[in-house]
């Protein structure tokens, strides 16, 4: 089997990008380098695996009265453009930015991208709203900082693979680049069915990009048409307690949700697949999702999901036979309404959605196609 070495930079909370790190490094028996690594707050496999926590550079001294996010990516920046991976490898394979700038000192490389950075580009102008004017002056000379070595870097990669077509099109729009789709999968046996109960749910990390304010607006349009009956909206993500706008939003959805549901933190993984399995269908509203695994996991549960009509979910969902793709708060309620009406809809869709991921969204699938990649990007090396 072909030697990979793998670049990520942080490994601090369980996502999808985490989960792609996580089953790439079991099958190959990666070593994985990253600029941050809490074992206790990711996937708990990451123990058995060689993860190595590179030591920051001269960007240690960036002044700490710089926001967190931009002092972080000032330091992992500069690990993976300096980082020269002395153990033996055929392939080092490029995981969440800036970790494709390890390309710089190693090579060849496979960047599985998970989208272009969006802070940097199609994002840019929908954060940069939202500060003020002295951060706004402070990310603009970061971003202008980063383009240039991702620009620098990243047309000297060997291969690249995009987790959807959505990020196919932002790599070919902003870094002018060809890549290959390969969806991520999900443990289908991980995952099982359960009753339709009481509660709508909505599982995401807690950020603002995930835009939860939507799928609460929609839930208390859809309880004051539907009156009568107990029907519940309850979140579960990770918090990065370290990032203040992260928190600050926490206490804003919680807020606007009150009585009408609960976030529950930094569930593990055998209480989110209770989750699933227990509730009425599940909520994604996030903006222009890269992919999204939430779709993919909702359907390994046999449960319909309720998207917004844009990004990754529009790549997963068939309209009205595994869920609802919708446009507004307003059409997210009246589906809500639907599946809170019919145990039997829900058992329809949600059947539909379990054979379809079943059939299409597999591990094996998806290790199979890369690790062909990488013995190709290998030999072309020797």
């Amino acid at each position: 089997m072909v030697k990979l070495a793998i670049c990520h930079p942080f490994l601090y909370t369980r996502g999808g990008a985490e989960r792609v790190v996580l089953k790439i490094a079991q099958h190959f028996k990666a070593k994985i380098y990253c600029s941050i690594y809490d074992a206790e707050n990711t996937f708990e496999e990451f123990k058995e695996l060689d993860v190595e926590q590179m030591p920051a550079g001269a960007m240690r001294f960036v002044p700490s009265l710089l926001p967190k996010r931009v002092r972080d990516a000032a330091i992992a920046g500069e690990q993976f453009f300096n980082l020269k991976i002395q153990s033996d490898y055929d392939v080092v394979n490029l995981q969440g930015t800036p970790s494709e700038w390890a390309r710089n000192k190693n090579k060849p490389a496979v960047w599985f991208c998970h989208t272009p950075n969006r802070e940097a580009f199609d994002l840019y102008e929908w954060r940069m709203r939202k500060r003020n004017v002295l951060e706004k002056a402070l990310y603009a000379s970061a971003i202008r900082a980063y383009r240039h070595f991702e620009f620098k870097t990243v047309p000297n990669i060997e291969f690249i693979f995009a987790n959807s077509r959505n990020t196919q099109e932002r790599i070919k729009k902003f870094l002018g680049l060809e890549s290959e789709v390969l969806n991520p999968g999900v443990e289908f046996g991980e995952f099982s069915k359960g009753k339709y109960g009481d509660y709508f749910f909505y599982p995401s990390r807690i950020a603002p990009e995930k835009r939860f304010e939507l799928a609460i607006e929609a839930f208390r349009k859809f309880k004051e048409k539907w009156k009568g009956r107990k029907m519940r909206f309850v979140i579960a993500g990770a918090l990065v307690r370290s990032r203040a706008d992260h928190v600050a939003y926490f206490e804003r959805i919680k807020k606007m949700l009150g009585e009408d549901g609960e976030i529950l933190l930094d569930v593990d993984s055998k209480k989110l697949n209770e989750l699933y399995a227990g509730c009425r269908a599940v909520v994604y509203t996030p903006i222009n999702e890269d992919f999204g695994i939430i779709p993919l996991e909702a359907g390994a549960s046999f449960k319909p999901c309720i998207a917004v009509n844009e990004g990754g979910p529009k790549e997963v969902i068939v309209q009205g036979e595994t869920g609802y793709l919708v446009n507004s708060t307003d059409e997210m309620a009246v589906r809500m309404a639907e599946l809170a009406e019919s145990k039997v809809k829900c058992a329809e869709l949600g059947g539909n959605a379990g054979k379809r991921v079943k059939e299409k969204f597999s591990w094996d699938a998806f290790l199979t196609r890369f690790e062909q990649v990488c013995e190709q990007v290998a030999k072309e090396k020797k």
